[in-house]
């Protein structure tokens, strides 16, 4: 019986292997960075997060994300979709390869951007390629329903950057100022060595190159996605690059950089969430079983949204934990960037179903508007309030994407959003009061873990009780 779980490709399942690699990546995240925050320092922490940012951004346009019709070409092609699986990863391949010969040619033009060195700008451009790779077969074995082989390569991949970066950074023997080289190196090596093991074994399933079909349908899907992956990587990384040039001090980078760090463990939840949820969400909207999703939906929510809640009333605790003192003049950011993630869980209500209507371009032109107006909200928040400042202009944004998303999708003559939206504002509303209690309770440890874990017991047995996640 267990064994028949463990291979079933069901919701439970497929959720097990998801909380799983979450739970095992977070907890070697959880001790990496008190390593990382105390062995780099403030300032050094900073400046790997600008590295990390300029990272992010390349990361969009390599392979020009054909990845993305993975989902929808699984359906539309059906028992040739390993063909165009492979085809599609040789055609991104090839597109990478394009990007990164021009990046290096062009470099000493574009140097004073950077301000790396040529090896280390090759580095991220050799780090970005092996994230697309990364990434695709992330996304294939998610609509494939293979969250364990997911889990394997997530795993692997964490443990060796930790280690490796850990290494270098004590050994390093160079100028103190190039310290974060260290965690440069450590990250992109091991990234590299996977993904060009995952690129033969994918490859290696279905070998099959060019086919016409195939390349123009990844290419106009993954095109205009492009934007929307580069606008949500400048939502979520010019805060920093934008404290940088107006003069914010490194050290308050880093500080806002380790907080944004921090909450991130609920966006890993979220992605967890999400990429289990999708499949059976394109399942049911196939087949119209739209009560029984508005059923899932409620399900869904009270998972994210207790989480949420649990969070906001130990994090001021567990927080010490991960940073010394320098760090703690951040801890009001906690509620902000929480916000932001639930806004982030708005949205792919909206998104999700776009995506299953075949609407790319809705989906990048939500993104680009966002991204438009955080750039300007930076601009004029950021000089005042620094990362406080940041901190608002993000959360502004997101809001903006969550609202756009759902008008779009509320108001479709043609593929009108058939499902429910009141418990995800319910949600919202739920996690506000905690930022509420976030600020007036800060003093009232007891009460607040007291609360948390009752809120914990609470979605235990809820979830033991209807014997599903969703």
């Amino acid at each position: 019986m267990k064994s028949n779980f463990l291979k079933s490709k069901g919701a439970n399942t497929q959720t097990f292997y998801n909380f799983l690699s979450t739970m095992l990546r977070s907890g070697i995240m959880f001790i990496t960075m008190p390593i990382f925050t105390r062995i780099l320092g403030t300032e050094q922490y900073g400046l790997y997060s600008i590295y990390a940012s300029w990272l992010t951004i390349f990361v969009c346009f390599m392979g020009m994300n054909v990845k993305s019709g993975l989902g929808t070409g699984l359906y539309k092609f059906k028992d040739d979709y390993p063909k165009f699986r492979s085809s599609t990863l040789v055609e991104g391949s090839l597109i990478s390869a394009v990007i990164i010969i021009v990046a290096v040619l062009i470099y000493p033009l574009i140097k004073s951007i950077f301000g790396y060195p040529i090896f280390i700008f090759t580095i991220l451009l050799f780090e970005a390629f092996a994230q697309f790779i990364l990434d695709f077969a992330n996304l294939a074995w998610i609509y494939e329903k293979k969250a364990a082989s997911n889990m394997l390569v997530s795993i692997a991949t964490l443990v060796l950057t930790s280690v490796l970066s850990i290494a270098l950074i004590m050994m390093w023997n160079g100028d103190h100022d190039t310290l974060y080289y260290g965690r440069v190196i450590g990250t992109a090596l091991p990234q590299v060595a996977i993904a060009i093991f995952v690129w033969a074994y994918i490859f290696k399933q279905q070998p099959y190159g060019f086919n016409k079909e195939y390349w123009k349908y990844s290419f106009l899907f993954g095109v205009p996605l492009v934007f929307h992956m580069l606008s949500q990587q400048i939502l979520g990384q010019s805060d920093r690059l934008m404290m940088k040039w107006f003069g914010t001090g490194s050290g308050q980078i880093g500080i806002y950089s380790f907080y944004y760090s921090f909450v991130t463990i609920l966006t890993t939840i979220l992605n967890a969430l999400n990429n289990s949820w999708c499949p059976f969400l394109y399942d049911d909207l196939a087949k119209r079983n739209y009560k029984v999703l508005d059923k899932k939906i409620g399900n869904y929510v009270q998972i994210f949204t207790v989480l949420c809640l649990g969070f906001l009333l130990v994090s001021r605790e567990v927080m010490k934990i991960f940073a010394n003192e320098e760090y703690w003049s951040g801890v009001n950011l906690i509620p902000i960037l929480v916000l932001v993630t639930y806004c982030t869980y708005f949205y792919q209500f909206g998104v999700n179903y776009e995506f299953f209507n075949s609407r790319p371009r809705v989906v990048a032109i939500g993104t680009v508007v966002a991204a438009i107006s955080n750039i300007i909200l930076n601009s004029i928040l950021i000089p005042p309030y620094g990362m406080f400042g940041a901190a608002i202009a993000t959360l502004i944004s997101y809001a903006i994407l969550a609202a756009m998303h759902t008008i779009v999708v509320k108001t479709w003559k043609l593929e009108k959003y058939p499902l429910t939206y009141k418990p995800v504002v319910l949600g919202l509303l739920l996690v506000l009061i905690g930022c509420v209690i976030f600020y007036v309770a800060k003093d009232l440890m007891v009460i607040r873990w007291g609360l948390g874990v009752a809120l914990g017991v609470y979605l235990v047995l809820s979830v033991y009780k209807r014997k599903t996640i969703f």
